[in-house]
């Protein structure tokens, strides 16, 4: 076994510090804007794809192709509308999404690895905090301000007080995007920290932060986890949590639309937001998306304008979901989400199948993760830096759902070690009579890694 890595690989740092450059620093090349996480991505796309076609312990699973036909469809569909305009913004699109899945899906390959992740982007939230904390008392948007001066590039921001309080950017485009990128790994980290001490600590940094930007979605990003962690930690014992899992959330469903005048989703929309307004007017982008939706299924609108009534000034879809079907066609929806079926299910077999404790933690941070930012992603839309990072996040699952072949021959190797020396131990011995066997057998090597995480 070779030394544990103690630091995440290159690639990794180089991606996260690309997420925490600001808009106006991008290169412009042959009249295209490049911000800095585009250049890093176009730089590491390469390197990830030869690692994962050319690396022994890696091989191209399903929900890999999936996410790669999710890609192409996606340039696909914008280039059948606007040619070479929808070529360049597909592309772009196709970029982040495959870019941002497969460095994560490349480069984070073992426990310690995900672990020097995770506290990588830690630092990163810190330094975020850092610029957005005298965004918030001051009343100023400092970062995007200093920057347009010295490049030129205007970067449309807006200057927005809740709770008596600025809404901070800090580096990011936008207060929501700020405090999702924050909130989004609290899961993850949390099951991926060995540490009792570092995981509270941390925890209580990355609620700090979140609170900065002062948006409901990345508060309730921040609240699913810690729900999903309390009823984990709760229910862990119970044979049959899975099963009473599924009746709680049925029985909240029903409970809701039966007591309530709004449904469920309405609920959450209209009644779990700082802003009550805003809540509602997502439903209406929701309900006039849908009619732009059905009006196009295969292809989408691309980027032409949607069609919604005359008081709804403006073109922005508030909604990552929607924004997918209805720009990009239905096709493009379902090929999501079945690549992110599909690696959830690889991700929850390994944990049960396999007895490694960092890949047994892993996956359940891993699924909290992906299932908050899959909820939330209906009430925000995920675009520019924060398009990247989803799909970074999703790939961080790859090493979980495809453990590496070398992995699974140590333990074959660490089997028959302790299996040799087992021998060894009870060579000496009287064969147990009537036994048939010149020594009793019991256990297996695995054991030694402790028992999975539950």
């Amino acid at each position: 076994m070779g030394k544990a890595t103690t630091t995440a690989p290159l690639p990794i740092l180089l991606i996260i510090a690309s997420f925490l450059c600001p808009t106006e620093l991008s290169l412009y090349v042959a009249g295209l804007r490049l911000p800095p996480h585009r250049v890093a991505l176009i730089l590491l796309l390469p390197i990830a794809l030869a690692q994962l076609l050319t690396k022994g312990d890696r091989r191209i699973r399903l929900f890999d192709i999936l996410f790669i036909t999710y890609g192409l469809w996606t340039i696909g569909a914008y280039t059948s509308h606007t040619g070479k305009d929808g070529f360049v913004y597909g592309g772009s699109l196709a970029l982040e999404a495959l870019g941002g899945y497969l460095v994560a899906r490349a480069f984070v390959r073992t426990g310690e690895q995900l672990r020097a992740t995770m506290r990588a982007f830690v630092a990163a939230i810190v330094v975020a905090a850092l610029f957005a904390l005298p965004e918030t008392l001051l009343g100023q948007i400092f970062t995007h301000d200093l920057l347009r001066q010295i490049t030129g590039y205007h970067h449309p921001i807006g200057v927005e007080s809740r709770l008596g309080l600025t809404r901070a950017y800090g580096t990011f485009d936008h207060p929501i995007h700020y405090g999702t990128f924050c909130a989004a790994l609290l899961a993850l980290f949390w099951y991926a920290e060995r540490r009792a001490v570092t995981r509270r600590i941390n925890a209580a940094l990355m609620t700090g932060a979140t609170f900065l930007g002062i948006s409901s979605a990345p508060m309730l990003c921040l609240g699913l986890q810690g729900g999903m962690l309390l009823w984990d930690r709760v229910t862990r014992r119970i044979k049959s949590r899975m099963t009473i899992t599924l009746a709680a959330l049925a029985g909240l469903y029903i409970g809701m639309s039966m007591f309530s005048n709004r449904s469920p989703i309405a609920f959450i929309a209209t009644g779990m937001t700082l802003d009550p307004w805003t809540g509602f007017y997502r439903l209406q982008i929701w309900e006039a998306g849908m009619g732009n939706v059905w009006a196009n299924p295969w292809l989408g609108i691309g980027l032409g304008d949607w069609e919604r009534p005359w008081w709804m000034i403006s073109d922005t879809v508030d909604a990552f979901w929607l924004v997918t079907a209805m720009r990009q066609g239905i096709p493009a929806f379902l090929l999501l989400a079945l690549a992110i079926i599909v690696m959830a299910r690889a991700v929850m077999l390994r944990r049960h199948r396999h007895v490694e404790p960092d890949a047994a933690r892993a996956a359940i941070g891993w699924m909290m993760t992906v299932i908050a930012l899959s909820l939330i992603g209906a009430t925000v839309h995920y675009w520019n830096v924060l398009h990247a990072f989803f799909f970074f996040v999703l790939g961080l699952g790859g090493w979980i759902a495809d453990p590496a072949r070398s992995v699974a021959a140590s333990f074959a190797v660490r089997r028959n070690d302790t299996s040799t020396a087992r021998d060894r131990r009870q060579g000496d011995r009287k064969p147990t009579a009537g036994s048939g066997r010149p020594y009793p057998i019991g256990g297996t090597a695995l054991a030694v890694h402790g028992r999975p995480y539950r």
